[in-house]
């Protein structure tokens, strides 16, 4: 295994870096990876739409999950950040209904 550090690259974008000397070996079982999510993509769609963010980066949504763009809609982790599947499915039917409300 190794140690990582999360960074910044030119473009503000958040990735992982791998600490140098940091290497190990640990005998087991079984490994789970656990290497976290930040938030959505923001350079070209995102950027290129102009939504607004949340504080934590995620896409804003209000409870209909319309974005600031309000024929824009947005569910599951990019809205609300990482969680689990069965949250964002249901998430993403409840902005589906949303959405076929409004295009009613």
């Amino acid at each position: 295994m190794v140690q990582v550090e999360w960074s910044k690259d030119k473009d503000g974008n958040h990735k992982m870096v791998e600490v140098p000397g940091s290497e190990q070996t640990i005998e087991a079982d079984l490994v789970l990876l656990a290497m976290g999510f930040v938030h959505p993509i923001h350079k070209g769609l995102v950027e290129d739409l102009k939504l607004e963010l949340s504080p934590r980066g995620n896409i804003k949504v209000d409870a209909k999950g319309q974005t600031s763009n309000p024929q824009i809609f947005s569910a599951g982790d990019a809205a609300t950040g990482a969680s689990l599947v069965v949250r964002a499915l249901s998430n993403g039917r409840t902005v589906a209904s949303s959405i076929h409300h409004y295009l009613k």
